[in-house]
């Protein structure tokens, strides 16, 4: 046997950077963009911020920006203004947190699983720990969900290509090279990763080299890649984050009948590119050699590229919010109680986008209603079959934690009773689940609710 080499051709997908940073923007909340917008500045001379004297409200664009402005902030006598000021929640101001199990299962959503692998998948979910590690053996998940080993694997490996990379890993080693492949890296950077670890850890480059027979740069290049990796990706979703103001992305208001939906366009700074440097980078200046306008007609076309984004951005996430508002009219005229079940499949087919992109432009993005403020996710949830049509999920905790409210605290109501209770609303809904959506809401259970009255 000899060892030759030999040419193959084959297809594959790669994101092209541009696609990679629209996609980027897309998915960053208003505070990370903001932050990116801010860097941005700092490093590119093309990029500005217009003064308000640049501003002429009496071009299309102008007027429109006043026109939204006006249209947001108003709250004149009426129905409206009534219903804002009744309504509106401080406690909503506080940013809801996308937590590692959310994120994961509306991924997982879009993947088109069987109903069986489904059930698998989010069991696994399920079983990660707080860094995103999967600490159980195989063995143990699928006897407890009465599941075949192979079968765990399979689903297994469409978790751990999930977003964030390195997820479902079951060790250190395992969670890099999730990482390195979905990076595309070379064969040195895998093998040290799998092998040379701990040699990695004491700084034996040398010892690397010899035992891959490499060039010391390439194992320098190859570890430097490897501790650019995140060893704990659960580690970017905090499970209790400190509350924070949320700013939101779109207004939404009922006026005479009408459902208007307006971009906050004071969320992020208005951009441009600079007048002057363009001159320069067009040969127009006066002192500018051929390196100076090469670097700037470099720097013109990224800062051009982030200005089609950022809108690019707008224009998405305010046509998902009205193609939510459209599907949830019930919300806005008597509040969460009337939401009905909505998918992601859905929006994407009215707005005639991938479902993935939907994912993107509803993730840490949210929305001001005469209720409260909202992240755009939160209008999408499972539904239950009840009187007069479907329930969200969402809806029906809401009315379980009402009837909660309205108990007598001497006789609570059990979790059986309260079963009962909303399938004489025409809710059909197991005991089973009630007792997961009381958790969820921090309601303590009938026995220490009665505890607390006496």
């Amino acid at each position: 046997m000899k060892i030759r080499p030999a040419l193959s051709a084959r297809q594959q997908l790669t994101l092209s950077p541009r696609l990679y940073q629209s996609l980027k923007v897309l998915r960053l909340g208003a505070a990370d963009l903001k932050e990116l917008i801010q860097k941005e500045l700092d490093e590119n001379p093309m990029l500005e911020i217009p003064e308000p004297a640049d501003f002429d409200t009496r071009s299309v664009a102008g007027r429109e920006l006043w026109e939204d402005y006006l249209g947001a902030n108003r709250h004149g006598a009426g129905h409206d203004a009534r219903q804002a000021a009744t309504f509106i929640n401080i406690t909503e101001l506080a940013a809801s947190p996308v937590t590692l199990s959310d994120h994961l299962t509306m991924q997982l959503d879009m993947e088109g699983l069987s109903p069986g692998d489904y059930r698998i998948g989010l069991a696994l979910i399920g079983s990660l720990d707080e860094d995103g590690y999967l600490r159980d053996p195989v063995e143990i998940v699928a006897g407890a969900i009465g599941a075949e080993t192979s079968q765990v694997r399979k689903v297994l490996a469409v978790v751990q290509a999930l977003d964030p990379a390195g997820i479902g890993a079951r060790s250190l080693e395992e969670c890099l090279l999730i990482q390195l492949r979905q990076l595309g890296a070379g064969r040195i950077a895998l093998e040290i990763a799998r092998d040379h670890l701990a040699d990695v850890a004491r700084g034996a480059g040398g010892e690397i080299a010899r035992a891959l027979k490499v060039p010391p740069a390439r194992v320098e290049k190859a570890v430097a890649l490897i501790r650019g990796l995140n060893p704990s990706p659960g580690s970017l979703f905090d499970a209790s984050p400190p509350a924070a103001a949320v700013i939101p992305d779109v207004y939404v208001r009922k006026e005479r009948g009408q459902i208007q939906v307006l971009a906050n366009r004071e969320v992020l700074p208005d951009l441009r590119t600079s007048a002057v440097y363009e001159q320069l980078a067009t040969g127009a200046g006066n002192g500018a050699d051929s390196e100076t306008a090469g670097y700037l007609q470099s720097k013109l076309k990224e800062a051009s590229r982030l200005i089609r984004d950022i809108d690019q951005r707008r224009s998405t996430v305010t046509r998902v919010a009205r193609a939510i508002a459209a599907a949830q009219p019930g919300f806005f005229d008597y509040g969460p109680e009337s939401l009905k079940p909505l998918r992601l499949e859905d929006i994407a087919t009215a707005i005639s986008l991938h479902p993935s992109t939907i994912s993107r432009a509803i993730l840490g993005k949210y929305m001001s209603t005469p209720f409260g403020i909202f992240e755009l996710r939160y209008f999408f949830s499972a539904g239950y079959a009840a009187a007069g049509g479907e329930l969200a999920a969402t809806a029906v905790k809401k009315r379980l934690a009402q009837m909660i409210a309205d108990e007598d605290p001497r006789k609570p109501l059990s979790d059986q009773r309260l079963t009962e209770a909303l399938k004489k609303e025409s809710i059909t809904i197991s005991r089973r689940t009630v007792a997961k959506y009381r958790e969820e809401q921090a309601i303590p259970p009938s026995w220490q609710r009665k505890r607390k009255a006496v």
